[in-house]
């Protein structure tokens, strides 16, 4: 095999009618530094996964009896057979096969029913994901370069009918927002170039070279789907279970259990005499646990403080960028009024060499329609209003002044940084809180992160003779609308909140709240 690069990746957007098969990707180091009844299992009722795939390190630790009976669905550790083990999903119409080594694999996919006994048939599949832990990154610091690992050898092994368009790789060695095409040919006479589509489901356990983290061990999901798109996500063990809960590390959620309060939901219905006499707590600490169970069993905000949200009819606003640390919002979303009826306003940006004239139609129509009315945006201070302020700077100076002298407002800034109130999702990120309090998203699998590729792709092509690549502008204008309207949906929570005396709850019961084990409490 000769390795021919890897191409910028233009990630595949998922069929908009599509069901996904959902994995769970559990490191084995999660299993033996968390409690398995507390945290996996909450993780398991939220996530709500059609199979689990141990990752490394120490991925024999998920083969346990204690993890066993947390599930009903297969539990895939791919070293641990001698021969493929194979899942089929029928509803999302796609196979998991995971191998030991790809030498292990049958001729081609048809083969293997005939060729192992126990594996299902792919008749009526229309996309395979091969599970590997052959690939992983290392990282050049000196020469600031990444290295996919184990690539060129991988491919030789893998059969020619597996080295298709109809098979994804996943590697348990690499991060899940790693993705790439690897591009090859066969060598020889046979120039044809051909690719290899990767992504990653695990945690990065090559070398990364000096100063960077890798002790933080992470589960992931992964959403596969039919036509070959993967939505992957990364989540932090400590969101789930009463570790979960604000203020609770290992020992208090220890302490916790040892008094009979197991759940989130025992801890909410305590009396809060009761938690601060838990030896370490007090009284100040047990109101702030207490108020963060009640948030999330019950799915509403509790108020913590005395503070308001702003007088005034707003203007919510969320941003789409080229990146997490992005220079260009390529596109405002803006809603007009409530979270069900409130007209949505798409400012973007329509060609490459105008990058900034949808922002001025923006500070325009603030400056007319929208007169004096404050602007809102989830993390807008440290994300939407310093970005837009600096795209400005440098494209309309002009109007700076009056960017930074509009009043703006960040609800999540007031919730958390300033103690005004307890959030009810698993995360404080946006879909999490908003679905938690009953919202619906109404476009699926779609992130910040495929925006910007999609994004970066077309402005990087369009600057050839040839557009040839023009994302689906209109799906993420209505993704960006779902988001304007689930903040909407959570502002709205919290003026109700602001108007209860702190500590508060409204008696919701936890059977009235819908949204409650989702994924989307804490993506």
């Amino acid at each position: 095999m000769v390795a021919t690069g890897r191409e910028q990746f233009k990630p595949t957007l998922p069929p908009e009618d599509a069901v996904p098969a959902t994995i769970l990707a559990v490191p084995g180091t999660v299993i033996q530094e968390y409690a398995v009844a507390d945290v996996l299992a909450d993780a398991i009722e939220a996530v709500d996964p059609d199979l689990l795939i141990a990752t490394p390190p120490n991925e024999a630790a998920v083969s346990g009896p204690h993890v066993a009976k947390l599930v009903d669905v297969p539990v895939i550790i791919p070293k641990r057979n001698a021969t493929p083990t194979v899942e089929v999903i029928p509803e999302a119409e796609v196979g998991i096969i995971a191998t030991n080594t790809p030498t292990d694999l049958p001729a081609t996919p048809a083969d293997l029913a005939r060729d192992l006994p126990n594996a299902r048939n792919l008749d009526g599949i229309d996309h395979g994901y091969l599970v590997t832990d052959r690939l992983e990154l290392s990282i050049d610091p000196h020469h600031r370069r990444t290295r996919l690992e184990g690539i060129e050898s991988y491919t030789t092994e893998v059969p020619t009918a597996w080295r298709t368009d109809a098979i994804t790789h996943l590697s348990t060695r690499l991060r899940p927002d790693y993705t790439t095409v690897h591009r090859y040919t066969d060598g020889g006479d046979d120039t044809t170039e051909r690719t290899l589509s990767i992504h990653g489901i695990g945690l990065t356990t090559g070398n990364l070279g000096a100063g960077v983290d890798e002790s933080t061990q992470e589960l992931a999901v992964a959403k596969v789907y039919r036509n070959g798109a993967v939505c992957t996500t990364s989540y932090d063990p400590t969101n789930f279970g009463l570790r979960g809960l604000d203020q609770v590390g290992q020992t208090r959620a220890e302490r916790l259990r040892k008094r009979g309060y197991d759940t989130r939901e025992a801890v909410s219905r305590a009396e809060v005499h009761e938690i601060a006499d838990i030896r370490g707590l007090g009284q100040s600490t047990a109101e702030t646990i207490q108020a963060s169970a009640t948030a999330v069993a019950n799915g509403e905000v509790v108020p913590i403080g005395d503070g308001a949200v702003p007088d005034g009819d707003p203007i919510f606003i969320d941003i789409e960028t080229n990146g997490l640390n992005g220079s260009t919002a390529w596109l405002i979303g803006v809603l007009d009024g409530d979270a069900r009826t409130g007209t949505y306003l798409p400012f973007r940006q329509r060609t490459l060499w105008k990058p900034a004239e949808h922002l001025e139609s923006f500070l325009t129509w603030l400056a007319g329609t929208a007169a004096n009315r404050p602007v809102v945006a989830w993390n807008g201070y440290d994300f939407d209003f310093p970005i837009i302020a600096r795209q400005l700077e440098e494209h309309h100076p002009d109007r700076l002044e009056e960017w930074r002298t509009r009043y703006r407002f960040d609800p999540l800034s007031w919730a958390t940084q300033q103690d005004n109130a307890t959030l009810p999702g698993r995360s404080n990120k946006l879909e999490a809180v908003a679905t938690a309090l009953g919202w619906e998203p109404q476009t699926g699998e779609l992130d910040g992160q495929t925006a910007a590729e999609l994004y970066n792709a077309w402005a990087t092509q369009s600057t050839g003779a040839e557009a040839r690549f023009t994302p689906d502008w209109k799906r993420f204008e209505s993704y960006c609308e779902d988001d304007v309207r689930a903040l909407a949906t959570i502002y709205e929570a919290l003026g109700e909140a602001s108007r209860r005396p702190p500590g508060t709850a409204t008696n919701r019961s936890t059977t009235e709240t819908t949204s409650q084990g989702s994924l989307s409490d804490f993506s």
